[in-house]
């Protein structure tokens, strides 16, 4: 059997008939117009037929080029053709999440190291831009599943929601806070600090200084509502990394910042949210096997560390 031409040089000549200029088909091509003119004069070579006549005008196909066009063009397309056929039935293997910025950065994303590790050759595209809502907001987007907050399941009516875990909310500052005259070592010690507040969050501050101020800590004189404030969890957290004040953590979001030693807990006394994160997803999204092993890598990964309650 005669070798078949070199499939790079098809491809130029492919490109050049259906632009007619060798610079528009480098360009499709993302090479130079020498490198066209080349693939294409060894494709004349290799078939010892002349393909494009060079004239004052420019290059064209000569008779025999026209019809050795028409031929490989659609042997092409019908390569195209078999190849999405291929790939419209092999199960995709990516999982699109999206999730609140918060829970994205602070939790899920320093983790999938290790989901990448347990499940090989499916990948997680993590979307936090777009509308929030539900359920029509997940319906109508491209996500797979969701991860949201809130009180109940009630919140997503037509859709499955599978709680997560609540947060665990304390104060949570970096190490050096715990040393010099200014230490943190008793919950008074805060009026030495500026508090750092989520100001979308307003569940956080007044509940724990309550609970402090109720197992005889005597703090009732903080105000919760005075201190610095920003809009995100992840800002706050980060002024409280550079030691700017302190925060209040919330698990599971600060877990990998207590233990990389970035921020730590000055007290023992922490106050369950009353909200949970929930996963949110359509019902038949989870015949999928790749979503059904993230689902199952999301609980067990939360399962491993100190949650306030089980999980659902």
């Amino acid at each position: 059997m005669r070798r078949l031409p070199p499939l790079t040089a098809l491809r130029a000549f492919v490109a050049f008939g259906h632009e007619g200029n060798i610079r528009k088909a480098s360009e499709q091509l993302n090479v130079t117009p020498a490198a066209v003119h080349h693939q294409i004069r060894q494709l004349e070579k290799h078939l010892g037929v002349e393909l494009v006549l060079t004239t004052a005008g420019g290059a064209m196909l000569t008779k025999a080029g026209r019809e050795f066009h028409q031929h490989v063009a659609e042997a092409f397309d019908k390569i195209f053709a078999a190849v999405r056929m291929v790939e419209s039935q092999t199960p995709e293997k990516v999982i699109r999440v999206h999730s609140l910025p918060s829970f994205a950065s602070c939790w899920l994303v320093p983790r999938l190291t290790d989901f990448y590790a347990h499940n090989p050759g499916i990948e997680v595209e993590v979307n936090t831009v777009g509308d929030l809502g539900f359920p029509t907001g997940l319906v109508r987007s491209t996500a797979d599943v969701a991860i949201r907050v809130g009180a109940d399941d009630h919140a997503w009516p037509g859709l499955v929601a599978k709680k997560l875990t609540h947060e665990d909310m304390f104060p949570a500052c970096a190490p050096h806070l715990l040393r010099g005259p200014k230490a943190l070592r008793t919950p008074a010690d805060l009026a030495h600090h500026p508090l750092l507040i989520v100001s979308r969050r307003p569940e956080g501050w007044p509940e724990w200084i309550a609970a402090a101020d109720a197992a005889g800590a005597n703090i009732r004189h903080i105000d919760p509502d005075r201190g610095l404030k920003f809009d995100t969890i992840q800002l706050a957290t980060a002024a409280a990394v550079e030691g700017i004040g302190v925060v209040i953590g919330r698990t599971p979001l600060v877990n990998h910042y207590l233990e990389t030693g970035l921020l730590v807990e000055p007290f023992k006394l922490r106050v369950t949210s009353k909200i949970a994160y929930w996963l949110v997803y359509q019902k038949e999204a989870i015949s999928s096997e790749p979503i059904r092993l993230f689902c199952h890598w999301l609980f067990h990964a939360l399962r491993q560390e100190n949650l306030p309650q089980d999980l659902a």
